[in-house]
């Protein structure tokens, strides 16, 4: 590998790593969570507990770590065993990371029951090595097929404008920085075996997808990489009906990979194979997976664009059936997964490990570039696309960037804002604000001033905290509520709200309820809410009320509870936004 080229890898690695340890909790090192914790599980259940079955140890973890708020990570069966939700391909990757981890726990004196920090660290460091190691495979692909320079930026925008450095360099125990190097490999392998066959690279082509298998059983169509790939001046498929052998390698290079989930399986569940759960509708797919505003592979990543467009200028290639087909399929899959949000994410996380593979259509579209007329626009393109991933994946720490209920008005409103307002966060629950206030005259019609309310679940839910009659208000032509109140809780105000309620008679009632906690809040400080109420017009008689409602075990306290009522005495040009989804 050219010098270019390792500057390039070295440079990344160090970007990488940096992005680690700047968002490390280095006291509470806690990335075996959620998803990553189920995936996790095999290892201290064999190694440490010596026990899959009945999971007796399960829940002293649970409540000594706080992994997750509810054990969905395992299911009940009628023999009275428990069965893993998750498969074992990560805890197999995860592995040697987990003996570096239990090591350095016996050494330092933590408890050597799987969870303590030392073998949270050590599983952030198998991300970035694995990461680390997938890029510089993709790299080696790369070169096969392009300069040195070329291959070096199309790395550069694969790591740092997409979300490669969430899934490796910070939420490191989730699969897809994982399934990237795993990709990477398959790649690799595939290049080799068609440059020089030979029985070892036929048997470790099977195995990588035996292994990519069993971590997520969709990734098994990276079968379709090696299969589809061409060579200039090898006719494979002569070749493998004149060499069964290669074909037969592979096979048992799958068995091999899938055979300790099957064993796990049979010996917990009685059955060979056992169903998860999963449901796909592949005939009615979701598109909002790719052009969502919730978390939209295109809209957050759009570098993502230029991978796709690459596939269109691949003619010639000897990747170019095996890529297309690849992506195609994969595509189709990940957008009809019945939870197709994919819990929380930043972007679309499913489609990073694919990532990989979109590497050679994006280094097609990159030398195109180069060559042409448009390489100063491309490059300043380019730049500003890595500039915002790495500024939205930093929001999306905060979550100002929310990973699960993002919409068009909020994301306008926060688009590469550093600093947003109250107002803007408000947007996540509610599409109206009034941006002009011209014209517009002001009532305040509550404020409850210092006046202390405290609510908590399930002790005292909900708070009655203003209560007012439109008949008391002055009539307008257009009229609104411009509603604030400032709150603080020690853990943060997850679940609570506050809540704006309109009653008109022969007429439902209308509801705006804000959160209370959002992504510039902090907690055990007093965080300002604002939100904007809009009052249907003809709305002449009705009870408007203001109260705050708790779902969390958290006590949350509210003061300074306002609300100023703005309305136009006359018509008037005024500027109102209205937030689209």
């Amino acid at each position: 590998m050219e010098k270019p080229l390792r500057y390039t890898l070295v440079c990344i690695f160090g970007a990488l790593a940096a992005i680690r340890l700047l968002t490390l909790d280095w006291a509470a090192p806690n990335v075996l969570t959620w998803d990553s914790f189920g995936y996790y599980l095999y290892l201290p259940g064999h190694f440490i507990y010596h026990d899959l079955c009945q999971l007796d140890w399960l829940p002293h973890i649970v409540e000594t770590y706080r992994p997750t708020p509810h054990l969905y990570q395992t299911m009940t069966l009628p023999n009275g065993c428990f069965a893993m939700k998750y498969l074992m391909g990560l805890s197999i990757l995860y592995l040697p990371f987990f003996g570096l981890g239990h090591l350095a726990a016996g050494i330092s004196g933590y408890p050597q029951d799987g969870f303590s920090v030392p073998y949270q660290l050590s599983v952030c460091l198998g991300s970035m090595v694995y990461a680390c190691a997938g890029l510089w495979l993709v790299g080696k692909v790369l070169r096969r097929y392009f300069p040195a320079a070329i291959a070096a930026i199309a790395l550069v925008l694969l790591a740092l404008a997409t979300n490669f450095p969430e899934y490796t360099a910070i939420e490191a125990g989730q699969t897809h920085g994982y399934l990237f190097a795993v990709y990477a490999l398959q790649l690799w392998l595939t290049v080799r075996w068609h440059e020089r066959p030979t029985l070892p690279l036929a048997f470790f082509i099977g195995l990588v997808v035996g292994l990519a298998s069993i971590t997520r059983p969709t990734e098994g169509i990276m079968l379709f990489i090696p299969l589809l790939w061409q060579a200039q001046g090898f006719d494979k498929w002569k070749f493998l009906k004149e060499n069964p052998s290669h074909l037969l390698a592979s096979a048992g290079g799958a068995v091999l990979g899938v055979l300790p989930q099957l064993i796990y399986w049979k010996s917990v569940t009685g059955q060979w194979v056992f169903d998860v759960g999963s449901k796909w509708f592949f005939l009615n797919p979701w598109w909002r997976v790719l052009f969502g505003w919730e978390k939209g592979w295109f809209i957050y990543t759009p570098i993502t664009i230029f991978m796709v467009a690459g596939l269109f200028w691949m003619k010639g290639r000897p990747f170019r059936q095996a890529v297309l087909t690849f992506f195609i399929l994969n595509t189709w899959i990940i957008i009809s997964w019945s939870d197709w949000r994919y819990g929380g994410s930043y972007s679309t996380r499913a489609l990073l490990q694919g990532c990989a593979v979109m590497a050679l259509p994006l280094a097609v579209l990159v030398e195109k570039a180069a060559l042409s007329w448009w390489k100063i626009p491309a490059a300043l393109l380019g730049t500003f696309l890595i500039y915002l991933n790495l500024f939205q994946i930093w929001q999306y720490q905060s979550t100002v960037l929310h990973y699960d209920h993002m919409n068009f008005a909020y994301y306008r409103a926060i688009f590469l804002d550093p600093d947003p307002t109250p107002l803007d966060m408000s947007l996540l629950d509610t599409r109206e604000i009034l941006r002009d206030t011209t014209g517009f005259s002001k009532v305040t019609v509550c404020n409850t001033g210092d006046s202390m309310f405290a609510i908590s679940s399930p002790a005292n839910p909900e708070a009655l905290l203003c209560n007012m009659d439109l008949k008391d208000m002055p009539q307008g032509k257009e009229q609104w509520l411009l509603v604030s109140a400032e709150v603080k809780s020690d853990w943060g105000a997850f679940g609570a709200h506050l809540a704006t309620t309109l009653y008109r008679e022969n007429a439902g009632p209308k509801e705006t309820a804000c959160r209370l906690e959002n992504g510039i809040c902090k907690k055990g400080q007093w965080n300002r809410i604002e939100y904007y109420f809009k009052i249907p017009s003809g709305s002449s008689a009705g009870q408007i009320s203001i109260s705050a409602r708790a779902e969390g075990g958290q006590e949350v306290f509210l003061k300074n509870v306002s609300a100023v009522f703005l309305y136009k005495k006359r018509s008037l040009t005024n500027s109102v936004e209205q937030g689209n989804r």
